[in-house]
C-alpha cells in the first residue's frame, strides 16, 4: 500500500512539468500504522525542494493565518488522524526551517465574507494583523481591484512554473500580462469536481467501464449522455418520475450548467490573445443544446437551488437513484457508508480528439497576503515553503486516508483522482460576475428555453460592462507596477 501512495504523489506532480528546482533525495519511510513493515519496506521517495528560497531565520516570528473550521491550515498537536498529522508535520518542518511559529485563527466557512472584510479593514488601516487570509476567489478578485490584495504578478520570490503550482488553473488567471492569483498545493487538496458512478447500476446495465473510457481517451459527453439515458427507470411503476425513481444524475440548475460545458475546457469569457471577450463559440451553443435536450427528455432530476442541494443529491445517489452524480472530492466522506460500490472519474471530453480532460476546482479558497504586509517577501517565502511541503507530506497522506477510510474504494479511483487533480480548471470570467456572465446560459436551462445564442447576445451589454471594468482595473494595476 505504501508503494501505491508514493507513486501516486509522484504522478500528481504532473500538475506542472518538473523543473530543476525539484531534487530527489534519499528518504527512508516507515510503514504507516496498521500495515506490515514487510509490505512496504524502505523506499526512496521523491522530495521536492525550492532551491531559490533564502536560508533565512526569522527569529521566532509569529506567522498568523486566517482559515476555517472545515478547512484548517494548522494543527497544534498530532492526534493519530493522518490528514491532521500531516498538516502538523508540514507546519512544524517549515517552522524549524525558517525560525517561525505558525498560529491560526479559524472561522466557520459560512463566514468567508467576514474573512475578506477582516483583510480589507486591516489593509486599509495598514495594521498587518495577519500574514495570510484564506478567501474565496471572487473576494480575492475584489481585493485585487480594490488594491487591498497584491496580484500574484507583483509578489516577490515565488516561481509559478514550479510543480507545487496549479498551472492549468493559474494560466486562466493571467489577463493582459497580469496574473491575478496563483493557486498552490498549500491552497488546495488533491482532487476537484468530479463525476461519481454507481458500479452496481453500471454492471446491471452491462455498460462500458468509465475507467476504461477515460484511459482510452473515449470518455466523451456522447458516452456520458448515452449511458445516462440507459439508466433512467420508473422504479415504482407509477408512471411519474420523481425522487423514488432512477435518473442519469440529480442536481440543482447551477451544477447542471457547469456540467454542460466544463469538461470541454471552454470558457464563457475568453482570455486569449487580445482583449477578453464573451465567448460565442458555436461549440458552447452545441454543448448547452445537448444538455437542454438531455434535461427536457426527463433524464435529470432537477433539485431546487438551495445551500444543501448538492448534499441532497448525494443522499439520493447513495440510495441508488442515479447512475452518475456530480460531486467534489471534499464531499466523498459523505459516501463512506454507501452500500453500493462507486467509482470516480473526471468530467467527459467534448470529443475524442480533445487532448486533455478538464473539470472544475473543489472550491476557490486561496490564502493571500494583504497589501499592508510589513514584510511581503517573508510572507511569500513561508507560503512557498508550505506549498512545497504540502506536496511532500500532505498530499501522500491525503491519498492514504482516502483509501483507508474508503472515500475512494479501489486503485482505479486513486488513479482517477490524480487525473482529476491535473484536470482542474477555473472559468475566471464567469466568477467575475455570475449573473452577468453565466446568467443567460443558466436561465435558459432553468426556464426550458433553447435559445442560448439570443440570450447571450441580448445580455452582451451587461457582460461587456464587467469586462470593461476588468480591463480598466488591469491597466491601473500595470500603472501601479510601473
Amino acid at each position: 500500500m505504501k508503494k501505491l501512495i508514493v507513486i501516486s504523489a509522484a504522478l500528481l506532480i504532473a500538475l506542472a512539468s518538473c523543473s530543476q528546482a525539484v531534487q530527489e533525495v534519499s528518504d527512508t519511510t516507515s510503514a504507516p500504522a496498521g500495515t506490515d513493515a514487510d509490505e512496504t519496506g524502505s523506499e526512496t521517495e521523491s522530495r521536492y525542494k525550492a532551491d531559490y528560497l533564502p536560508e533565512a531565520d526569522y527569529g521566532g516570528y509569529q506567522f498568523k493565518i486566517v482559515a476555517y473550521d472545515e478547512y484548517p491550515a494548522d494543527q497544534q498537536e498530532e492526534t493519530g488522524n493522518l490528514i491532521s498529522d500531516a498538516i502538523y508535520r508540514r507546519n512544524r518542518l517549515v517552522e524549524e526551517q525558517f525560525g517561525i511559529n505558525i498560529s491560526e485563527t479559524r472561522y466557520p466557512y459560512a463566514q468567508y465574507s467576514d474573512v475578506y472584510g477582516l483583510l480589507k479593514k486591516s489593509a486599509l488601516a495598514q495594521s498587518d494583523e495577519y500574514d495570510l487570509y484564506t478567501v474565496v476567489f471572487p473576494n480575492a478578485y475584489s481585493g485585487i481591484i480594490e488594491k487591498v490584495i497584491p496580484p500574484a504578478s507583483t509578489l516577490p520570490i515565488i516561481d509559478m512554473s514550479q510543480p507545487w503550482y496549479y498551472r492549468q488553473i493559474n494560466d486562466g488567471m493571467e489577463i493582459n500580462g497580469i496574473t491575478l492569483a496563483a493557486y498552490t498545493a498549500f491552497d488546495k487538496s488533491p482532487g476537484g469536481q468530479l463525476i461519481i458512478f454507481n458500479k452496481r447500476i453500471s454492471d446491471d446495465l452491462h455498460l462500458e467501464s468509465p475507467y476504461s473510457l477515460v484511459d482510452g481517451g473515449t470518455w466523451t459527453y456522447d458516452k456520458f449522455y448515452s449511458m445516462g439515458r440507459s439508466a433512467v427507470q420508473d422504479i415504482n411503476g407509477d408512471g411519474m418520475m420523481n425522487e423514488e425513481d432512477r435518473f442519469a444524475f440529480i442536481a440543482p440548475i447551477d451544477d447542471i450548467t457547469d456540467i454542460a460545458y466544463y469538461g470541454s475546457g471552454l470558457k464563457l469569457v475568453r482570455f486569449g490573445s487580445g482583449e477578453p471577450e464573451v465567448s460565442q463559440d458555436e461549440r458552447l451553443y452545441t454543448m448547452f443544446t445537448e444538455m437542454y435536450d438531455f434535461m427536457t427528455q426527463g433524464n435529470i432530476l432537477t433539485l431546487p437551488l438551495t445551500a444543501d442541494a448538492l448534499t441532497e443529491a448525494l443522499r439520493l445517489f447513495k440510495a441508488g437513484h442515479s447512475l452518475f452524480q456530480k460531486a467534489k472530492t471534499s464531499m466523498l466522506t459523505q459516501l463512506g457508508d454507501m452500500e453500493d460500490d462507486y467509482g470516480i472519474v473526471t468530467y467527459p471530453k467534448i470529443s475524442e480528439s480533445q487532448e486533455s480532460y478538464y473539470n472544475g476546482i473543489d472550491g476557490s479558497l486561496i490564502a493571500l497576503p494583504s497589501a499592508a504586509a510589513s514584510d511581503l517577501e517573508r510572507t511569500c517565502v513561508i507560503k512557498e515553503a508550505l506549498a512545497v511541503e504540502s506536496m511532500n507530506i500532505y498530499y501522500p497522506a491525503y491519498y492514504e486516508i482516502s483509501l483507508k477510510n474508503r472515500y475512494v474504494r479501489d486503485e482505479d479511483s486513486i488513479r482517477m483522482l490524480e487525473i482529476i487533480t491535473q484536470a482542474n480548471t477555473y472559468d475566471v470570467g464567469a466568477a467575475l460576475d455570475y449573473t452577468a456572465i453565466r446568467g443567460p446560459w443558466m436561465n435558459c436551462l432553468e426556464k426550458g428555453k433553447n435559445d442560448f445564442a439570443s440570450a447571450v447576445a441580448k445580455n452582451l451589454p451587461k457582460a461587456q460592462k464587467v469586462i470593461d471594468k476588468l480591463l480598466l482595473n488591469i491597466e491601473e494595476i500595470k500603472a501601479g507596477i510601473g
